[in-house]
């Protein structure tokens, strides 16, 4: 029971399991390693390991309302879901774009090294490079620093990206990919959007042929 495992905890850390909570649910994950402007460097993030400590406390409580709290200790990932579908997060078309960009470079970049990490470092104009080549673009919208730096942001304020450096206003910032992504975006979501960016650029060439044809 959730409150026979929530008195044990001191006055102290029950504080803290109120304060955590409500960045859970207000970003819906927590990640293990975060980056630290002042030290510049990553680090493990306190509220990661608070709730790995009391993570039956939290399990329990998240429950009362429909939420499910998932861990994954191999990616140092806590992601939360709820099953009524009025609670779940809705964003807009271009940063579900910029969502799926990232996550396929994530993904590419993730196969290509061993060295154990799983956050991938990403600045703005690679981002942009990188949508370039996918024929990822934004309808009625040139691809800019400027013109995505709010999907950036929202994508920080989420904990699935990490900002390292940079200003959003003048569109250009350094960030890392945090593994996240994974749970922002699965295969399945992945295959669904390929497919729907294919069927696009597909009816975009035929309109460019028909076009050329009439002229």
């Amino acid at each position: 029971m959730f409150s026979d495992e929530y008195n044990k905890l001191s006055a102290s850390d029950q504080q803290t399991f109120a304060s955590v909570t409500n960045r859970l649910l207000l970003k819906g994950f927590i990640v293990r390693d975060i980056f630290d402007v002042k030290e510049k460097i990553m680090r493990v993030n306190p509220d990661y390991r608070f709730i790995e400590r009391y993570f039956n406390a939290f399990e329990s409580y998240l429950k009362f309302s429909g939420w499910h709290i998932e861990k994954d200790a191999i990616l140092g990932v806590i992601a939360l879901s709820n099953e009524f579908s009025e609670n779940r997060l809705r964003i807009d078309r271009e940063t579900s774009l910029i969502l799926f960009a990232l996550r396929l470079i994530y993904e590419n970049e993730r196969s290509e090294t061993s060295d154990g990490e799983f956050s991938i470092f990403m600045t703005t104009p690679a981002l942009i490079k990188e949508m370039i080549e996918h024929n990822i673009t934004m309808p009625g919208k040139r691809l800019t620093g400027r013109s995505i730096a709010k999907s950036l942001r929202f994508l920080v304020n989420h904990n699935i990206l990490s900002k390292v450096s940079g200003n959003y206003d003048e569109g250009n910032i350094s960030f890392y990919i945090l593994p996240s992504i994974v749970y922002a975006l699965d295969n399945d979501k992945i295959v669904a959007m390929s497919n729907i960016l294919s069927e696009l650029n597909k009816n975009n060439s035929e309109k460019e042929d028909l076009t050329r044809e009439v002229a």
